[in-house]
């Protein structure tokens, strides 16, 4: 997945590294390997470490694979290249991952071209593809595969970079603070947007300003090199952000927007996006997700100096990837009523996404809700749970709610309009003898709720 056949020359090395690090180096070396299975004769293998493996543990498969070299941050390792290997070459570090980093950045500087980075609590990784594929109508475009959005992938990432590419859409992720800082040097990105921020990682980041302290950090290292941040407007802890800097450049559903956009909704959940003074397209995807991604395609690609026409033939070819796993948002029609399947897992973020995709939808009858509980959200869960019904309450015109957490919730309710179900059972008879044609019927829940049940329950009869 991360082959490369990236070059570094002796002088390079000992340019980067220090001459005193550097030990017998070959003139050359092509491709970076962290991997034995997948390492070739002529690679450099960078030993990491991991919470289960030691890279160091494998530097005689390396040897034996024909690595050019070994970057290792074990000095008895080292010693023993000297006198075993007969002094096999190598490279001696603080920190091996640091030292992936620093090939990687070093590669990336051999390139002028758009490099973008996309950072955020949630929806990157969908962003990210739909960017690239967006990008791809113009210029040749690499981009992070799946979510190696960490420390490991993004430099591999990196180092795929060949004289073949026009840009690259770069997916940066963050478990703890000052990983966003990390990343975004390495990266060195020309573009960066965040797609929100929201409750991620809180063990580490403790609340929504740290969330956000952190995700910003692109920003500042955009700003500090002249880099163009793209500001989404419909983000209330990103819009204040859209005055950083000269370069800014601001996205979304607010009218003041530079890309501003409204969204509409087919019956088949297709989001419709009208680009203000620029076009109108229908997005071969399911949600309000699939619509705020497309918006954040746009917006690079609208900075990157793409035509309306391109933009357009970009959106309209999209074909959005298999869902991975039952019940991520789609449109089920089940006897008279429309049901929007989202069951797969919810936290209040994707929550949230979702009420504001049944807000949308056209609607011939009644919108109602049904949502389970949002698991794994410790000493918050009654705080966001109450939050979630008060949002939910003003989009909906009937609500159910299900689950020990929306029960802990429902006793603090006062003048509450949402009904609580004890099982789903009730859910599926409470639909079934009140359902009228036209009715929408939004389903989701944590995937521990297996929300999914209620679905085939009213699908099961009249």
């Amino acid at each position: 997945m991360f082959s490369n056949t990236t070059e570094f020359n002796r002088a390079e090395l000992t340019e980067l590294f220090g001459s005193d690090s550097v030990y017998q180096l070959p003139e050359n070396s092509r491709g970076v390997s962290t991997d034995t299975r997948s390492l070739v004769s002529g690679n450099i293998f960078v030993a990491l470490h991991g919470e289960i493996f030691d890279g160091h543990e494998k530097i005689d498969d390396a040897i034996a694979n024909g690595a050019a070299l070994v970057v290792i941050d074990n000095k008895a390792i080292a010693d023993k290249l000297s006198t075993e290997h007969k002094s096999y070459p190598h490279i001696l570090v603080p920190n091996t991952l640091h030292a992936l980093g620093q090939l990687a950045r070093f590669h990336r500087n051999r390139f002028t071209i758009p490099i973008v980075a996309i950072a955020g609590a949630s929806g990157k990784t969908s962003t990210k593809d739909l960017t690239a594929h967006v990008l791809s109508e113009k210029f040749s475009t690499l981009k992070t595969s799946a979510n190696y959005n960490n420390q490991i992938g993004v430099p591999l990432t990196l180092l795929q970079l060949t004289h073949e590419h026009q840009a690259a859409v770069i997916e940066i992720g963050t478990n703890e603070p000052g990983e966003i800082e990390i990343l975004s040097r390495i990266t060195a990105p020309t573009h960066g947007l965040i797609t929100n921020i929201g409750k991620e990682h809180l063990e580490k980041l403790i609340d929504l300003d740290g969330v956000e302290h952190e995700e910003t950090a692109l920003f500042r290292y955009l700003h500090d090199s002249n880099g163009i941040a793209l500001v989404n407007l419909d983000d209330e802890r990103l819009k204040k952000y859209r005055d950083h800097s000269s370069t800014t450049r601001s996205f979304g559903m607010d009218s003041s927007a530079e890309i501003a956009v409204s969204v509409h909704f087919t019956y088949e959940l297709h989001p419709i996006l009208s680009f203000t003074s620029r076009f109108e397209v229908e997005l071969e995807a399911f949600g309000y997700a699939a619509a705020l991604n497309a918006m954040a395609a746009v917006a690079v690609g609208v900075t990157l100096g793409m035509t309306n026409a391109e933009l357009q033939r970009a959106l309209e070819s999209f074909e959005q990837p298999p869902a991975h796993g039952y019940g991520r948002m789609n449109v089920e029609q089940v006897h008279d009523i429309i049901i929007l399947n989202d069951c797969y897992n919810a936290n209040p973020d994707s929550m949230r996404i979702a009420l504001k995709t049944l807000a949308l939808y056209p609607a011939r009858g009644r919108r109602i809700a049904i949502l389970g509980d949002m698991r794994e959200l410790g000493a918050a869960a009654t705080e966001e749970h109450l939050s979630l019904i008060s949002d939910a309450e003003a989009c909906t015109d009937i609500l159910l709610i299900l689950g020990e957490e929306m029960l802990r919730a429902a006793a603090q309710l006062i003048n509450s309009n949402s009904i609580f179900m004890n099982s789903k059972q009730e859910c599926i008879n409470f639909i079934r003898t009140n359902q009228a044609e036209g009715d929408v019927v939004l389903v989701k829940g944590s995937r521990g709720m297996a929300m999914e049940d209620i679905i085939e329950g009213i699908a099961g009869g009249r």
